[in-house]
């Protein structure tokens, strides 16, 4: 189930709204974890109504752009080339009740050090993140 939801940067100066699920996913691969300091958890966005304030973008990849804010710094979203979708960072959404973690990328890549602690959702290898991406069918 899709609803609106409003989020922030840690700063403030950003401000989004967008419709989208309460479920997120997990990734771990290098550059995730590079980007945000740890596993960036993201949420698939149906639409992005409103945003303010200044995002810097930046082409991390040949595939992808990530945004964050040119104030903090915040990770603010990822965008593949391939979809007009946006994946917001998880925990920029004010509502932090009922959500849920569907989906772990590059689980091969996670680090032996941790584990999250839900462990029903499906967890998808690089190859198999990749054409789950491409063919449209990542879980929501």
């Amino acid at each position: 189930m899709y609803a609106e939801k409003t989020g922030s940067c840690a700063c403030g100066s950003v401000t989004f709204k967008v419709i989208a699920p309460s479920t997120y996913g997990a990734c771990h691969c290098e550059m995730c974890r590079r980007w945000c300091g740890g596993i960036w958890m993201g949420v698939v966005c149906e639409e992005v109504v409103s945003i303010t304030g200044t995002v810097i973008e930046w082409k991390s990849s040949k595939i992808a752009s990530r945004g964050f804010c040119g104030d903090c710094g915040s990770s603010v979203w990822h965008k593949p080339r391939h979809t007009q979708k946006f994946t917001f960072g998880q925990g920029l959404f004010d509502d932090q009740s009922d959500w849920r973690l569907t989906r772990e990328l590059f689980d091969e890549l996670r680090p032996n050090h941790y584990a999250l602690a839900e462990r029903g959702q499906k967890a998808f290898t690089g190859w198999g993140t990749l054409w789950a991406a491409l063919l449209g069918r990542l879980p929501r």
